[in-house]
């Protein structure tokens, strides 16, 4: 099986709930080759259809995309807490 590593950033999320993670909230995990945004999520015990906003490469992917949304070798997740406003 063929492994790449992405970038994965968690703002204003405990770094602590998650896996494989450092205690800054920033890490490098691997994926198989092909692995989606989703399958790097549970990777790190997000739940993928959670209300999280989520960004690679600094582009929104929502949440009902993330299944299909196939990672690279070197890409960069950003991941934040539902945003409220009013």
């Amino acid at each position: 099986m063929i492994v790449i590593n992405v970038g994965f950033q968690l703002v204003s999320i405990d770094p602590s709930e998650v896996k494989g993670i450092g205690r800054d909230g920033i890490g490098e995990i691997p994926v198989k080759d092909g692995g989606s945004l989703a399958d790097a999520m549970h990777m790190v015990g997000l739940v993928p259809d959670k209300p999280f906003m989520t960004l690679v490469n600094g582009d929104p992917v929502a949440p009902e995309n993330r299944d299909d949304k196939v990672l690279n070798d070197g890409d960069q997740i950003a991941v934040f807490p539902p945003i409220e406003g009013g």
